[in-house]
């Protein structure tokens, strides 16, 4: 069974229960970079892997199947579906990997970067042609009050683009220097994850 399907886009329950935060879905906006929720920072990575159909199906699969936060250093654990949000059947790669889906939870762990580490939900799963990504957020629990939002687009022009959007809480207002220097930290992960999926890397 592949996991590749019709266009959709699917979201955990709209109420918030299970997470930390209050900005539910609001890193999958780009305006939120400019634009962002009270209370909350934001910033936004967008590299190109290259082009052609191949890269981005090849691409799409590791982010689909959390092998790129894995690939770029973090474990990723205690991966489970939770069928009580879900709207559709539990979806699998031919070899049984599971594929992301609203719901399902992990713990997302790290040595080198503990404060973002922790249990995680995905809270949307957005599948349209030429574009397929998640968002999932921090849980009780977690080192922060976060979600981001990983993206892979195959463009008009047939090059293939990641985009990685972030949304924290920051009590300092996003232009204080605690929010810029979490922006810079954050560059820093998400720079690993697009040398992850890029193609050099893959396995």
């Amino acid at each position: 069974m592949s996991a590749q399907g019709p266009a959709r886009r699917s979201t955990a329950a709209q109420a918030v229960p299970g997470l930390n935060y209050t900005a539910l879905g609001a890193s999958v906006s780009p305006d939120v970079v400019a634009y962002p929720p009270a209370g909350f920072a934001a910033a936004e990575q967008r590299h190109r892997l290259g082009s052609g159909a191949h890269r981005f199906e090849t691409a799409v699969r590791s982010l689909m199947t959390w092998g790129a936060l894995r690939a770029a250093g973090f474990g990723v654990e205690d991966v489970r579906a939770d069928d009580a949000s879900r709207t559709d059947a539990p979806r699998f790669l031919d070899d049984g990997t599971p594929w992301v889906t609203p719901g399902m939870t992990a713990t997302i762990t790290s040595a080198d970067a503990a404060a973002w580490a922790g249990p995680v939900k995905v809270v949307t799963v957005v599948e349209e042609p030429g574009r397929t990504g998640f968002a999932f957020g921090s849980m009780p629990g977690h080192a922060a009050c976060m979600e981001q939002y990983l993206q892979v687009e195959h463009a008009d022009d047939d090059a293939v683009w990641t985009v990685l959007r972030t949304v924290w809480a920051s009590s300092g207002g996003r232009f204080s220097p605690a929010a810029r220097l979490t922006a810079t930290r954050l560059k820093r992960l998400d720079e690993r994850i697009v040398r992850a999926l890029h193609p050099s890397n893959a396995a």
